[in-house]
């Protein structure tokens, strides 16, 4: 199936969910199918934020939920809510409205367990220990974000959409950061399994990841990985008087895409991707050994809680894009 780019921002989360059927009346109706709620299903948690994570709005661990419970009605439970196109888009959060201006559009997306939902709001069910996370924001230039880490240890942790997903560390090539990532893993609940079709987490120098499909996508932009970063590569010819760059640097953008500031090569990134309905890829990366490391250790709740990629620097962690 096709989609427009209106229809694919009707999907699923951040890129492709902006939330189907909020309060349309079918919508809530079918919900209950005159049943009733249903059973518990324990407590979810909810985020709702602006500009990629940066101001919140509403944050909730325990949202009671139960089995007619779903990402739209829980939004709903919480905020102030506007619709347009019959009840079929969010228009509108708490008075804060999707909007175009000076070229630049802004709407309102979601994601479960930090990944982009194949489907509307109003049809993705929430259960106990999911993490919901609403978020308004200027997706010009980055209209498909494939995941984030802002709910980790979702998805490792919590699984997705009742997907059969194992989970595994590749270690590209420092064998003292994949040992921390693996650590961090199971020390946060995760089982590290193998189903055939796992979510992967990618440890290794910024040299080695440009290797994989996700270093190349990477270094496309924004618009083809949902990461506001890039690799730049050595640079051994620099004119007379000037340093030459002898390693690999991080380059954090901004919300358009733009550099925004070099990090050098002593700085990790930890960043989610996603192609179309495969499991989500983690990189774990930086441009030395002890880099790497230091992004191994920012894997953890809350060193990543609410950010789309996190940047590891100066001992900092800073989210990723940059204002």
């Amino acid at each position: 199936m096709k989609f427009t780019a209106r229809q694919r921002r009707s999907g699923g989360i951040f890129a492709r969910a902006v939330g189907v059927a909020v309060l349309a009346t079918a919508g809530l109706a079918s919900a209950g199918c005159g049943l009733g709620p249903g059973e518990d299903t324990g407590d979810a948690s909810l985020v709702v934020t602006r500009d990629y994570g940066s101001k919140v709005f509403v944050d909730k661990p325990d949202v009671a939920v139960n089995e007619s419970s779903n990402a739209m009605r829980i939004l709903d439970q919480s905020s102030d809510l506007e619709t347009a196109y019959g009840g079929e888009y969010v228009q509108s959060v708490d008075g804060v409205s999707g909007d175009s201006k000076a070229g630049r559009s802004f709407d309102w997306f979601f994601a479960v367990n930090g990944i982009v939902a194949e489907r509307g709001s109003a049809q993705f069910p929430v259960s106990g220990g999911d993490k919901v996370w609403w978020d308004y924001r200027d997706w010009t230039d980055a209209m498909e974000v494939g995941g984030v880490v802002g709910s980790y240890p979702a998805p490792f942790s919590t699984g997705y959409d009742n997907r059969d997903w194992g989970v595994q560390v590749d270690c590209l090539g420092d064998q003292t950061a994949c040992g921390m990532v693996t650590k961090q893993l199971e020390g946060d609940g995760v089982t590290l399994r193998d189903t055939g079709e796992n979510m992967i987490v990618k440890v290794g120098l910024i040299d080695q990841v440009t290797d994989t499909p996700e270093g190349r996508r990477i270094n496309k932009g924004p618009a083809a990985s949902g990461v506001f970063a890039r690799f730049a590569a050595p640079d051994v010819s620099a004119p007379e008087g000037m340093p030459a760059n002898s390693a690999w640097h991080l380059i954090g953008l901004d919300v358009r895409g733009d550099d925004a500031q070099d990090y050098g090569p002593e700085s990790g990134l930890v960043a989610a991707m996603r192609r179309a309905d495969d499991p989500p890829v983690w990189l774990v990366t930086g441009g030395t050994e002890k880099a790497v490391q230091m992004a191994a250790a920012a894997l953890n709740p809350a060193d990543l809680e609410r950010r789309y990629a996190a940047v590891v620097s100066d001992g900092q962690v800073s989210s990723l894009p940059l204002p």
